[in-house]
């Protein structure tokens, strides 16, 4: 359609397609300023809606974290996208669902412990200690604002204060404990003798219609999935910034404009008691607030502990147990009055009753970082690296916009944009939807390459911003579609896999009879000999025994007590092999006999995971109380 349009933009007939497209266009101009034309609501949460572009934007993250951890062993089953994108606004909903029952709670996150958690992620820091520019640089890359970031930290930590009041208030009775310990610490004296399927391999028998029943039956597993290998330019920040050279006197004068950025400010370590205030408190609880801060503040100056002060009276619940600290800090990050305060005081100075929006604080200084400024030459490296990015961002932006220009009027080759921007067109082998090798496993790329426009129109891609700072454009260089495998290319495979089938089903199969015989009384030791099998008994089997097969242990330990004095036979399948296992005697173990670290350790591991299960039955129960509306996915 659009090679269409191109060839036919001139003349009456292109004036004739304008006219006919701007009525309509015209038209849902009105309807947008009309409140229409509204991105669909993915699923509304009691009337909130949750947009579909935060659900793609979730489902492509899923995607990403599944083949970074599953690679060439994902399942495509676990890559579909309609699939991707149901799980995704599932999480959303859940996600809103608990966020309005924190809300409704009353949970909050002050600022105070907003700033702590930014300053505590080492994405945000440099030698250990938070920094502006690392933080606004991690931030720039995923293409992210402090304003945007800032809002959506502090909604996770409303989340993760309801979850975590939720989980850590589950208990583990004694009674529970007890039993937790009398079968963790049991003990069994069992046996078993393994029946290799590998020794029946060579008495199997297998057809060619056997085979063929198998292929008729499988076909969906014998299929070469649908391949492309595209032809791309990539624009990054990081390729232009390694072509950018700059003179001594260019590096020095972009030093003295950006002077500040490497200067390390002055910083200080505070603690704080908060005496808690609504913003719009009236001057009754003002007067009360701060008749409660001033007495405070006289005990704090006689002498008294400021951490035991702290933790005893402090309303901020983010810094009460741990005196008070709120840790190193610079100037932009705290309250305004709070910051004037503690930037104004000697170190271990106790302040006046400060008031902010939050309530009245005391402050005392603990420490002091002075600021400091390196020489150019101590630094020449970092502000040549500085220089080069900066120029290479400024250049990358503008390129960017040519390259969508001349891969769009020149939409059927990448050798324009090529010569006129300097890149070299790139190529790379075969891969299918699940993604490839280096770039060809970004999803964003893989999509492009599997996008109508490329694979079926044979276009160039638009652009295809896989990070803030690397774009790309591509274009098809082969196509292979699915193909069924014959049936010659995978009779091996198929024949292998009937082998080890049957050879499996004949190892079983006398597993079963001799635990029968076992089980008439028989002796496994001599039915061992019998089938040239070996026998072995294992007396107070551990769950954690590291010597036996974990499998065998796995078994040993799912078998039903047996009756006094009379052992308990089965057989299993164990990986393709099967075992005949014997169970003699269960000995429970004693609580009592548990060293209290471990008990301690395994009361607190039985109490987390009550607490998950109620966290999960809170979601459960909150989702069903909710008016949840969902859009119909389409595939």
């Amino acid at each position: 359609m659009l090679q269409s349009i191109r060839t036919r933009s001139q003349g009456w007939f292109a004036w004739a397609i304008v006219i006919l497209i701007t009525i309509p266009f015209a038209l849902w101009g009105i309807q947008e300023y009309l409140g229409g034309g509204r991105e669909p609501a993915a699923a509304t949460v009691n009337g909130v809606e949750i947009p579909q572009r935060e659900v793609q934007r979730m489902a492509q993250l899923q995607r990403q974290r599944l083949l970074a951890a599953l690679g060439d062993r994902a399942d495509p089953r676990l890559l579909d996208e309609l699939r991707l994108r149901e799980v995704a606004r599932e999480g959303l909903i859940e996600n809103e669902v608990l966020f309005q029952a924190a809300e409704s709670a009353g949970f909050r996150i002050g600022d105070e412990q907003l700033v702590a958690r930014i300053h505590s992620i080492p994405a945000f820091q440099e030698e250990g200690v938070f920094s502006p520019q690392a933080y606004e640089r991690a931030l720039r890359n995923q293409g992210m604002l402090p304003g945007g970031f800032e809002p959506m930290l502090r909604r996770d930590l409303v989340l993760e204060q309801l979850r975590l009041g939720v989980e850590n208030s589950a208990f583990a009775t004694g009674r529970e404990l007890e039993d937790l310990l009398r079968l963790e610490q049991q003990r069994r004296d069992a046996g078993y003798l393994l029946v290799p399927a590998a020794g029946y391999e060579e008495g199997v028998t297998i057809t060619d219609e056997e085979v063929a029943a198998y292929y008729e039956q499988n076909r969906d597993s014998f299929v070469r999935p649908e391949q492309v290998s595209v032809q791309y330019l990539e624009l990054s920040v990081e390729e232009l910034a390694s072509t950018i050279e700059a003179d001594e006197e260019e590096l020095r004068r972009y030093y003295d404009e950006n002077r500040g950025s490497y200067s390390k400010p002055e910083r200080r370590r505070a603690s704080h008691i908060l005496i808690p205030l609504d913003a719009d408190a009236d001057d009754a609880a003002v007067a009360e607030a701060r008749a409660k801060a001033e007495k405070l503040v006289e005990r704090l100056r006689a002498g008294e502990s400021f951490v035991d002060l702290a933790r005893e009276y402090s309303g901020d619940p983010g810094s009460a147990q741990e005196g008070g600290d709120l840790g190193m800090f610079g100037k932009g990050v705290m309250e305004p009055a709070f910051e004037a305060a503690a930037f104004a005081m000697a170190e271990g100075e106790i302040s006046d009753p400060v008031r902010t929006d939050f309530g009245f604080h005391i402050i005392t200084v603990t420490g002091v970082e002075p600021g400091s400024t390196p020489e150019f030459d101590e630094i020449r490296e970092r502000v040549a690296r500085d220089y080069r990015r900066h120029l290479a961002e400024k250049r990358f932006y503008e390129a960017a916009e040519q390259l969508a220009n001349l891969s769009f009027e020149h939409p059927d080759s990448l050798e324009p944009a090529a010569d006129q921007l300097g890149l070299s067109i790139k190529s790379t082998p075969l891969f299918d939807r699940r993604g490839g090798e280096g770039i060809a496993s970004d999803p964003k790329f893989v999509a492009a390459a599997f996008s109508p426009e490329v694979l079926e129109q044979g276009y160039n891609s638009e652009p295809v911003e896989l990070s803030p700072v690397q774009t790309v454009v591509l274009r098809k260089k082969e196509h292979v579609a699915q193909q069924q495998l014959p049936l010659e290319e995978v009779r091996e495979k198929i024949t292998a896999q009937l082998r080890r089938e049957k050879a499996s089903d004949a190892a079983f199969a006398d597993a079963e009879k001799i635990a029968r015989r076992a089980s008439g009384g028989e002796e496994l030791s001599a039915l061992a000999e019998e089938h040239k099998l070996k026998w072995e008994r294992i007396d107070s089997l551990a769950r954690n025994d590291r010597k036996t097969n974990p499998a065998i242990v796995r078994q040993i330990f799912k078998m039903p007590r047996p009756a006094e004095g009379k052992p308990r036979y089965e057989a299993r399948r164990l990986n393709g092999d099967a075992a005949v296992l014997a169970l003699f005697a269960v000995q429970d173990g004693d609580p009592a006999g548990v060293e209290e670290e471990q008990a301690k350790g395994d009361r607190a591991s039985l109490a987390a995971g009550w607490g998950r299960a109620e966290f999960a039955d809170l979601v459960n129960w909150l989702k069903g109380a909710a008016e949840i509306g969902r859009r119909e996915e389409s595939p």
